[in-house]
């Protein structure tokens, strides 16, 4: 990651220094892309590696995984210079979890990290992505879960990158941004739970939630058509949401964003059967949405290797994660930068 980030970094230093020389044209030469493009399948590459490899034990909540995970993302986001997003400006929110399915209490952390708006602070834009997996089989086989999700993890850590260059850069969001990564959810979404029933920032004034869950493989529908991304929840709440999303899409990315899980009935084949697919109320977005904040999932469905061992590095495909992460970014920055707030459906 060092060299990576170290030539990033001399490369955004010498254009500074270059738009210093010419200010004026400076407003007139920015758009957001000289940052998504900054969004690289080689820094993504590099971070999961790392993020699901044997030495984070499947990450399992609560576990010396976890806290391995967790100081890994703290690490990188004093990297980046992003404070922590805690009120006294740590990076953990400490948790004792009851793991019902379990019968059992769990100490975890989430993680927060935050960038502040400009013009308008007090609202803020949240990112989630769950830091969790499943942890180590009985027979010793470890759940990496490089897609689930550890891709969506590492997309939030590129996207947290591209979001600070811009302010070292001088084009600090208007409103501020919380990439949260929670816990628990392979336990039934808690961290997220825990997240929104003692809100470090408050609900009333948080305008969206982009939730990333599983973003890194092709699922058997789209086998011969990877170019694409399920989007859940855009328009439930918000038409604004769901506009944005699309002007974003279509402005930089042109994905095939598929809506047919929209309607939770819609069956899908998932571990040996079919069943309705309910995924609007299976990751961390939901406990936004039951509080009326517009959310996004964003999802590239299931596949053999969900909840399995065999969810690796190496099935990851990284230019269609860089992809899909860039469309994330842009639909962030989009929200975080206009004028008016997205307005939910009356």
């Amino acid at each position: 990651m060092i060299n990576i980030f170290v030539m990033k970094h001399t490369i955004l230093l010498f254009g500074t220094l270059l738009l210093s020389c010419a200010s004026s044209q400076k407003s007139a030469e920015f758009t957001p892309e000289t940052f998504a493009n900054t969004i690289t399948s080689a820094e993504l590459k590099e971070h999961l590696y790392t993020y699901a490899s044997d030495e984070f034990m499947g990450r399992e909540t609560g576990t010396e995984g976890e806290t391995i995970a967790i100081n890994y993302l703290k690490d990188q986001y004093e990297a980046l210079g992003i404070k922590g997003g805690m009120p006294n400006g740590d990076y953990f929110m400490p948790m004792t979890l009851k793991a019902y399915r379990e019968n059992r209490s769990i100490d975890c952390n989430n993680v927060l990290a935050y960038i502040e708006g400009s013009e308008k602070p007090n609202e803020v834009l949240v990112i989630t992505a769950h830091l969790d997996h499943i942890g180590v089989e009985d027979d010793g086989q470890i759940n990496n879960g490089a897609d689930d999700d550890g891709s969506g993890t590492v997309a939030i850590l590129e996207i947290a990158e591209a979001f600070q260059l811009a302010v070292k850069q001088g084009h600090r969001p208007k409103r501020s941004v919380l990439f949260l990564h929670v816990t628990g959810e392979e336990k039934g979404l808690l961290g997220s739970k825990y997240y929104t029933d003692n809100p470090v920032y408050p609900l009333e004034n948080t305008v969206v939630d982009l939730n990333i869950d599983m973003i890194g493989r092709i699922d058997e529908i789209h086998k011969d058509n990877p170019n694409y991304l399920y989007l859940i929840g855009s328009d439930i709440l918000s038409q604004d949401l769901h506009d944005v999303s699309e002007a974003m899409n279509k402005k930089y990315i042109n994905l095939e964003l598929d809506y047919r899980y929209n309607d939770p009935t819609t069956e899908v084949f998932e571990r040996g059967r079919y069943r309705e697919n309910r995924y609007y109320y299976r990751s961390d977005h939901y406990n936004f949405a039951k509080n009326e904040i517009p959310v996004i999932f964003y999802f590239n469905g299931t596949h053999a290797d969900y909840h399995a061992p065999s969810d690796t590095v190496e099935k990851i495909e990284f230019d269609l994660l860089e992809k899909r992460t860039r469309l994330i970014f842009h639909t962030a920055w989009e929200i975080a930068n206009r004028n008016d707030r997205l307005r939910l459906k009356e």
